[in-house]
């Protein structure tokens, strides 16, 4: 019988993993399913115990938002060099569950229970930006800014904190030079945001790579250029359709790999964890269907 390893972070959705965990501590067991379940009391907790788990568990079952499955899956990195040859799943709990959408999985926990025992292992494409894996999108600019403004934001829930966040975020954000290079081309002037899509959507429904495809081998670009504050909050609602990319300023494309470099240092995310305010030279690649995922 397969043993699941669980990751549990009990202050993911802002405090609802800590019932989602008490929840699957009284299900699993009527559903027969041999596990292991651990919470997280820590940052980059997940990706200690991921990383001791890796060699006894065939599958790791985080139970949390992405910022929980970006930890556990650069902890199952760092226990064998990379993530191929192991397998993972997800019980969404966070405040975007922005992964989940992109493989269909329900944010239900009864739901998400039966993609688990019953749904088909699929080989899925991973990003490396220098050394640090992610799962479902990176992001240069305006966005790693809200990021870094979101994880201040105590009152707020769900898709909520994003919207604020951007519009907060907006009123001091200033872009620097940024210099791009993928595909043969160099692109260097003041891009409002970069985004590096695996995933579909960031930020709790933001579609700004709404035609990507998780195993296409491929990354997709979202290369927004500077523009006037009134024209980006006109553009903000598009977004959540997708439709931005009818915007002339809005340029979408397709990678296996691009550089990105700042003399001046810009701000970067991935899969919504704030990694640096100023990084001077990024290496990002795609690793084509290096891990293994329930969905």
């Amino acid at each position: 019988m397969r043993k699941y390893y669980f990751i549990v972070n009990p202050v993911a959705g802002r405090g609802k993993g800590r019932l989602l965990g008490e929840r699957l501590q009284k299900r699993l067991p009527e559903l027969k399913i041999d596990f292991e379940l651990k919470y997280t009391n820590a940052p980059w907790h997940a990706a200690e115990l991921a990383k001791k788990a890796a060699s006894a568990f065939e599958t790791i079952v985080v139970a949390g938002g992405d910022g929980t499955l970006h930890e556990a899956l650069n902890g199952l990195a760092s226990a064998q060099g990379g993530v191929s040859g192991k397998t993972m799943a997800l019980i969404p709990e966070g405040s975007g569950n922005d992964f989940a959408r992109a493989l269909n999985i329900p944010v239900d926990m009864e739901q998400a229970l039966k993609v688990l025992l019953h749904g088909h292992k699929k080989s899925i494409d991973v990003g490396l930006a220098n050394k640090r894996y992610f799962h479902n999108g990176l992001g240069v600019g305006f966005d790693a800014w809200v990021v870094d403004t979101a994880m201040k934001v105590k009152h707020l829930r769900g898709n909520a904190i994003y919207l604020y966040s951007v519009l907060r975020t907006l009123i001091a954000f200033r872009p620097k030079d940024i210099l791009l290079k993928y595909n043969g081309k160099t692109d260097q002037t003041d891009h409002f945001m970069v985004t590096v899509g695996n995933g579909v959507s960031l930020g709790g429904g933001f579609y700004l790579t709404p035609d990507a495809v998780i195993d296409d081998n491929l990354f997709d670009l979202c290369i927004i250029q500077n523009m006037p504050k009134l024209s980006i909050i006109k553009n903000l609602i598009k977004v959540y359709s997708g439709r931005h990319k009818d915007d002339p300023r809005v340029q979408m494309d397709r990678t296996e790999k691009l550089t990105i470099e700042s003399e001046h240092g810009f701000a970067f995310h991935a899969d919504g964890e704030l990694i640096s305010l100023n990084e001077k030279s990024l290496n990002v690649e795609i690793l084509p269907l290096a891990l293994d995922f329930i969905c």
